[in-house]
Order: structure tokens, then sequence, then C-alpha cells
């Protein structure tokens, strides 16, 4: 190797070293991974971030560590809670947001804006509407081993693979910046010991404007987005209860523009395991189609019901609007001046398959 290149290869040496970040040790820092905003008054709000540390010793649980602080921005409450942390507060590894319902109904604009530009923060970040103030969500003791933040971080997550629409900072932010569709997040509540996904809390723009119960917001799924777990509970019409193991559910959605009105159709596939059924014979055939028929049934009288709440509320977190924007003929004006009024009709198929200790 001549001189030259010897030098060139110094120099590049020198350069990435310098670029190479500073390594940061666990121990040194306050590492957050929940956050929560709660309201105060219009101007400002108070966030609370949740850590936990491990003390020293070979059988020691997380401790929890909860700081809060109230402000008019992220940056100025940020700057407050580090004033009373011991160690550097480092959000880049943050799992859960969880906003107030008092200050979702009020507009998260402040704090959207806030996280969408923190470099450090993943798009994978789940976001979740409190009934409680998030500041006693974090700061609460609960039946389990985990940090607190962790199990409120499993909490939602095994909720969003079998109930709740699967939602993030990055699917969240989709909705919120679309002119044809209205975002949603799951709900939360504290019941005794325990933390519950109990629902949906549906937006407009930035404005949380209703929430669905834990049962709609599974219809609400079905309709969302293909899923391959959960269960449909139905009574039939001899009083008897019957449960569905779903095995897959498969949505379809078609808009159609006929003299100058829209109508949209919902068109929904579900194939499930009839399970639970007392004092039924789950493999007798007319059983069976007596199930079909009922889920049929329940899925489209409560997912009518739901959609016609959304149109009430001229919020259109289903994305209908999305659908219709793929149409060569779409126009936004005629599309906001129908929607609260227009045609939207579900059609549901079921498929069930017998189930008992042999099949």
């Amino acid at each position: 190797m001549n001189a030259k290149n010897y030098l060139c290869c110094f120099l590049i040496t020198i350069l990435l070293a310098g670029c190479t970040p500073s390594p940061k040790v666990l121990e040194d820092i306050q590492l957050v991974q929940t956050i929560g905003y709660d309201y105060v008054n219009g101007e400002e709000f108070e966030g609370t971030a949740g850590s936990s540390n491990i003390p020293p010793g070979e059988q020691s649980l997380p401790v929890n560590e909860v700081f809060s602080a109230t402000g008019k921005t992220s940056k100025r409450i940020r700057q407050k809670i580090q004033a009373e942390a011991a160690r550097p507060i480092v959000v880049g590894r943050v799992g859960l947001v969880i906003f107030n319902k008092e200050l979702a109904e009020h507009g998260i604009e402040k704090q959207i804006d806030s996280l969408q530009r923190n470099p450090s923060i993943g798009r994978k970040l789940l976001l979740v509407v409190s009934k409680e103030k998030a500041k006693d969500i974090i700061d609460s003791n609960y039946s389990q081993s985990d940090s607190v933040s962790q199990y409120l971080i499993d909490v939602v997550e095994q909720n969003l693979e079998a109930t709740i629409p699967e939602i993030n900072l990055h699917r969240f932010l989709v909705h919120y910046y679309s002119k044809d569709a209205d975002p949603f997040l799951p709900l939360i509540e504290k019941q005794g010991k325990h933390l519950k996904v109990s629902g949906m809390g549906i937006f407009k723009e930035d404005k949380l404007v209703d929430t669905i119960s834990f049962g709609d917001a599974y219809i609400f799924k079905i309709l969302y987005e293909k899923f391959r777990r959960g269960q449909f509970e139905v009574e039939l019409s001899g009083g008897e209860d019957v449960s569905l193991e779903n095995l897959s559910s498969k949505p379809k959605i078609r808009v159609d523009k006929r003299n100058g009105k829209y109508i949209a159709t919902f068109k929904v596939k579900v194939n499930g395991r009839a399970m639970e059924g007392v004092n039924l014979d789950l493999t007798d055939k007319k059983t069976i189609e007596r199930i079909e028929k009922a889920v049929e049934k329940e899925i489209i009288e409560r997912a009518e019901k739901m959609i016609k709440r959304f149109q009430e509320l001229d919020t259109d977190p289903l994305g209908i609007g999305e659908k219709a924007r793929q149409r060569s003929d779409f126009n936004r004006k005629e599309w906001k001046e129908q929607y609260s009024q227009m045609e939207i009709k579900i059609e549901a198929k079921v498929n069930a398959v017998q189930s008992g200790i042999i099949e």
C-alpha cells in the first residue's frame, strides 16, 4: 500500500470513529417505557413518564419509577422531569403512550406533533386512550411480576391481535393526516389490580368524539381487517348460548356511484369453529346452520348500528372515504356532503365448522 492510499484509509477510520455514537450504560440512564398525558386546562397538560429499574441482587424485582410535570409543551414537561431525575431521561425505548379521555376530547394535536417529530421514537409505538387519568394508570401496582410498563404494553398488544384492530403511531398518522378517513385508538381502564382493554375511542381529526364497547370493537375489526384470532358469542333464537372461535375473517369493501349517489357495501366472510354450545348438538347440520344464521344476523345488525352512529358524528374510522377515493369519478366535496346520509350495506357470510370431542 502506497503512502497516499494509507493516508486515505487512516482519515476514513478517523471520520467513522467520530460518527460512532457514545455508548449508554443502562445503569447510568433513566429509560422511559411509558408516557401518559392528562388534561389540566386549555393551555397546559400533565405529562407522566413511567420507568422501571432493577436494583442490585440476583432475585430483585423491577421497581416502578414515575415522574410527572405540568407544562404547555412536551419539551417543557421533559425539562421539568429531568430536573428531578437522578439520571438522564431517555425516551428511545418508549412502547406505549396513554392519552387521558378528557384530554383526547379537547384534542391531542400538540402531543401527536411532539411524538412524530421525535426521531428517537419508533413508528410502531402503541397509542391508547384511558378512562382514568393516565398518571393513575402508570403509577399503580398490578398483579404481575413484570415491570408495570411492560405489563401495560403486553395487555394492549395481545388485544390488538385478538379483538382490537391493529394500530400504532404510524397507522394512526396515516388516518390522522388523511382527508378521507379518521383515526381510532384502543380504550383502556383499570379493573382492580388489573388493566383491561374495554373498547375503542373514535376520533374526528385530533378530537375524541365517541367510544364503542369491547364487543363492538370486535365487529369493527371484522369489517376493518383480515385476522385469524378471536371469539364471537351469540344467543340463538331458542335462548341457547354458543361461541364461535374465529379461525379466519376477511372483509371487502366496494363503493359504487349511481345517479351521482355513493353507495358502500361491506362483504364479510367468517370461517369459525362452533364451541361451547350448552345443550346443543354441535355435530348436527341443522344446528350448525342455525348458528351460522344467528352469527350473520348479529354481525349485520351491530355493524349497521355502529356505522350509522359514525355517520351521525360525521367521522369515518373505517376508511370508507379512502376506498371511494380510488374511483376515477371521485369528488371529495360530493362525498363529504353525502357521507352522513349515504347508503351503507353489510353482507355477512359465516361458515361454522362442527366441533366436538370427535370430529
